[in-house]
């Protein structure tokens, strides 16, 4: 039982680790290690939500329907973090996140999710990034953690990496189905 749980309590974690980032913000800039923490936290339960569902050869719940949105909540999160402690640029930050939100929500009519999750992906894969360029000039330690991060990722789940573009791909319409 506990372990049909674990794969919805982790992705939903991703909901509280935005509420953290968010909660980030009064502490300003220099709680930016703390932020790439926070983001390194929520992209380990990305990476072993779906696997332990797999595993336990889990059904499908709303949580798990909509693990994508609990994604870019983060990663939403953690753009307004950037954007309200300065490290962003409003003038830059908030047109693209308005623009991104409104395209966004008028792709998600359309009912093609493979369609909407690529034009979201596209959007949101500049802020996927960006805190650890960010913390590249600002807190040197947790960018450096970042890219060890994303290299033992990508060497762990290769094959899940090249499915997540090869969606991004086909959603897109840059590939044929």
């Amino acid at each position: 039982m506990l372990k049909e749980k674990l794969p919805d309590w982790l992705t939903a974690a991703r909901g509280l680790i935005a509420t953290a980032i968010l909660g980030m913000i009064p502490f300003g800039p220099k709680a930016l290690s703390r932020v790439i923490a926070l983001l390194l936290l929520g992209w380990t339960t990305d990476m072993l939500d779906g696997r332990l569902a797999r595993r336990y050869e889990k059904s499908p719940t709303w949580i798990g329907d909509h693990e994508f949105q609990f994604d870019m909540v983060m990663v939403l999160a953690s753009a307004i973090y950037l954007i309200a402690v300065g490290l962003v640029p409003a003038w830059v930050g908030i047109p693209y996140l308005g623009f991104a939100l409104l395209l966004a929500a008028w792709a998600y009519r359309s009912k093609e999710f493979l369609q909407f999750k690529a034009l979201v992906m596209g959007l949101a894969f500049p802020w996927v990034f960006i805190p650890f360029v960010v913390a590249y000039f600002h807190a040197r330690p947790a960018a450096y953690a970042g890219l060890v991060w994303m290299l033992v990722a990508l060497a762990l789940d290769w094959k899940r990496f090249t499915g997540v573009v090869g969606d991004f791909l086909h959603g897109s319409g840059l590939v044929g189905r």
